[in-house]
């Protein structure tokens, strides 16, 4: 009977493995949204303070995003979560300003890869577990304004993506005893880490309607376009389809 001892370390990568499979290095950069967030903080605060009819609001949506798939660069849907700020609607509710986070889990890919080499077997698995987060800012004009409780709107607005990698590579050489032939043993080595593959600016469109829901609810149904939403080989832009509740304050 064989038996396997296992002697395993973890510890921090210093390089990456080259089993990997998202293409591309990260490139660090210097991301201007600490003035989008101080834009969008007094954007909220003077609509606090306006005479609009309507308040701030906040809105949790739900839906649908499809995109290239990172890994065999194949169309691909996967749920997409997003936490919504937005303005009162002001000038007679026709216009309002937005400011959102998202994203959506795209999947786990695992490769392994074999040897045997001077009487040791060597196995390499990688890991990687890729999600998509944005932040997004948009104008949203309401063409019926305060003429009707029901509210078509259009809107555009620019957003920041982040693809992230989170991977892990398991390196493993397991060798026969010298002494005892039956007895085998098994070196693990463990390095993980994360990255940012791609990164960057992209517009958007959007399409929408609110409909209300008691004194200071809406209930509302929306659908986003993502373009030119690329970066180091990945295209991640595409439809988005939603459907979410706003409480306005």
């Amino acid at each position: 009977m064989m038996r396997t001892d296992s002697i395993h370390a973890v510890g921090p990568a210093t390089t990456s493995s080259p089993a990997r499979s998202t293409p591309g290095q990260h490139r660090h950069r210097r991301t201007p949204l600490a003035h989008g967030l101080c834009l969008i903080g007094i954007a909220l605060a003077w609509s606090a303070c306006s005479q609009a009819a309507s308040g701030p609001g906040l809105a949790f949506k739900v839906g649908a995003q499809t995109l290239e798939d990172p890994i065999d660069q194949d169309d691909t849907t996967r749920l997409r979560v997003e936490v919504e700020l937005s303005t009162a609607r002001f000038f007679d509710e026709h216009v309002d300003l937005a400011f959102a986070f998202g994203g959506s889990p795209l999947g786990t890919h695992r490769e392994t890869y074999t040897d045997y080499v001077d009487d040791v077997y060597m196995e390499d698995t990688y890991r990687d577990t890729l999600s998509l987060l944005d932040v997004r800012f948009a104008a949203r004009l309401y063409p019926l304004g305060s003429a009707s409780e029901i509210r078509p709107y259009l809107g555009a607005g620019i957003g920041y993506f982040w693809l992230l990698d989170a991977w892990r590579d398991t390196l493993s050489d397991t060798i026969q005893d010298p002494v005892f032939p039956d007895v085998y043993h098994t070196y693990t080595d463990e390095y993980e880490g994360h990255d940012t593959p791609a990164e960057g600016f992209f517009p958007f469109i959007m399409a929408g309607v609110t409909f209300p829901l008691g004194d200071n609810g809406e209930l509302l149904l929306e659908f986003q376009y993502d373009i030119e939403k690329e970066d180091n080989d990945f295209d991640l832009g595409g439809p988005i389809f939603m459907i979410g509740g706003r409480i306005r304050f």
